[in-house]
């Protein structure tokens, strides 16, 4: 038996609390930056600069 099932019959409040975290969390995710991805969607993060017409990481992490 999981936690989820526990709690889901024993405290229904703190069950949809955590739900909604959870999606929030799987929000996020789909926003993240891909490698590789199109120059304009790197520039987008503040941890690159455009230098000329090369982009320059300023940033780690």
């Amino acid at each position: 038996m999981r936690i989820k099932d526990i709690i889901k019959f024993k405290d229904t409040e703190t069950y949809r609390k955590l739900k909604k975290v959870g999606k929030r969390q799987q929000k996020r995710k789909d926003k993240e930056i891909k490698l590789g991805d199109r120059p304009e969607r790197l520039m987008q993060h503040d941890a690159y600069k455009r230098k000329g017409r090369r982009i320059k990481q300023i940033k780690w992490g």
